[in-house]
């Protein structure tokens, strides 16, 4: 199990749609691999890069960029991503803390997190990916006007979410603390990772909220 972890370590590094933070990619090399103009979005801790797939199979006329610190699992993404000629579907391996050192053209126009850990101790509160430092990352390569996502599980990272959005420099575009018992659900919030298949089998309600940082 080891040793097959190590050889996907090894070989993501291979890939031509994965790109490293630390070996000195940038934005640019990644809209050259796009070779096209299309709005790019962005999954914040994409894992195996479930929802990274999933929306550039939905969405063929933009760009999709996974991120992950972990590149076993960035591995099984772009493998897949290569295998189905999914020439609009990207990976980037680093920090999110280190994304502003990245995107330096603010090309991007939407940011996806899905289910992220929600670091339930107080102490951990600023770890929590809607914490105002990471909002101010995101605004940082947001282009105008450009939008984030966030779906979760967990009532109380919702709340707090919806509390740090209360601030006047935040605009909620769409909000339910139980997104599938809508209607009409935007095709973003409608797409299920295989986590968020086995929560709603467990009657859990997953929770969506969209919106803008002001400038």
């Amino acid at each position: 199990m080891a040793r097959t972890k190590h050889k996907k370590i090894v070989e993501v590094n291979l890939l031509p749609n994965v790109f490293n933070i630390k070996n000195g990619s940038t934005d640019k090399d990644i809209v050259k691999y796009f070779a096209n103009e299309n709005p790019i979005s962005l999954e914040i801790g994409c894992g195996h890069g479930d929802y990274t797939i999933s929306l550039a199979r939905n969405f063929s006329h933009r760009n999709f960029i996974g991120v992950d610190l972990k590149g076993a699992r960035i591995w099984v993404g772009a493998k897949i991503a290569l295998e189905n000629k999914l020439t609009n579907a990207a990976f980037l391996r680093g920090n999110i803390e280190a994304l502003s050192e990245f995107f330096v053209t603010k090309k991007i126009e939407e940011i996806i997190i899905p289910f992220p850990d929600p670091h339930i101790r107080r102490a951990s509160e600023s770890r929590r990916l809607v914490s105002s430092m990471f909002l101010e990352i995101y605004k940082s390569i947001l282009s105008q006007g450009g939008k984030i996502h966030l779906k979760t599980d967990n009532e109380i990272l919702f709340d707090y979410a919806m509390g740090i959005l209360s601030d006047s420099k935040y605009q909620i575009i769409y909000k339910s603390n139980n997104i599938h018992a809508e209607k009409d659900i935007p095709i973003i919030a409608a797409i299920q990772t295989k986590y968020e298949k086995h929560y709603l089998k467990e009657g859990r309600s997953i929770k969506y909220i969209s919106f803008r940082l002001k400038n």
